[in-house]
């Protein structure tokens, strides 16, 4: 099986067992979620490698490989956990919200839940707007330059960052009259301070910043 198509595995010395999660999500329940996208993306571009084609991740714009994996680890969250469930409503915030609360899992706004995102970047992680809350980063590294193709390393998580953030914690970039960029907020230092503080897993090789003690 060529190296780019093999299924990494999840380190359990990466893990941090005493890391602070909101609402009773445990550390176990992130493992399924990671392990969930590593059997996905497996499954998908073995068949896909096999058919003649490159794997999704080299297929797809780098968006929207984030934002796939960003809904593969929410259902998984959700299919896991005892307490937090997955927003059914489109474009609701935040995407798992408390079990039990809301007919139809389905809200708009909910003021208590967990919003996750994925993404290739080290920092500067953003949203469309700025929200207090609980945020959960999904960094993950994909090898696009080697070649040939088929011995690229596989796709991976490299670190999961959870915490609280304020308002405070946001800066907001907004847009002018004539302009069609997408109106976005950025997780500023301060926010970055506080994720990188409260590692759920890390690779040493990816680590930015330090824990906090």
């Amino acid at each position: 099986m060529p190296t780019s198509i093999q299924r990494p595995r999840l380190t359990e010395a990466y893990c941090f067992p005493g890391v602070q999660l909101p609402y009773g999500l445990a550390v176990t329940e992130v493992k399924a979620a990671i392990n969930a996208v590593y059997d996905l993306l497996h499954d998908i571009n073995a068949f896909l490698v096999s058919r003649g084609y490159a794997r999704l991740e080299d297929l797809l714009l780098g968006n929207a490989f984030a934002g796939l994996l960003s809904e593969v680890l929410v259902k998984s969250l959700s299919d896991h956990s005892a307490t937090l469930v997955r927003n059914t409503y489109t474009g609701g915030h935040p995407d798992l919200i408390l079990r039990g609360i809301y007919p139809n899992n389905a809200v708009l706004r909910a003021p208590e839940g967990l919003e996750v995102k994925s993404s290739r970047q080290s920092g500067g992680w953003q949203g469309h707007n700025p929200e207090a809350g609980w945020v959960m980063v999904f960094r993950y590294a994909v090898d696009s330059k080697t070649i040939p193709i088929e011995d690229r390393q596989p796709t991976k998580i490299v670190e999961v960052l959870a915490a609280r953030l304020e308002m405070s914690d946001w800066n907001f970039s907004g847009r002018g009259a004539t302009s069609r960029r997408t109106i976005t907020a950025s997780i500023n230092r301060y926010g970055m301070a506080k994720l990188r503080g409260n590692p759920v897993y890390r690779d040493p090789a990816f680590a930015v910043g330090r824990r906090r003690s």
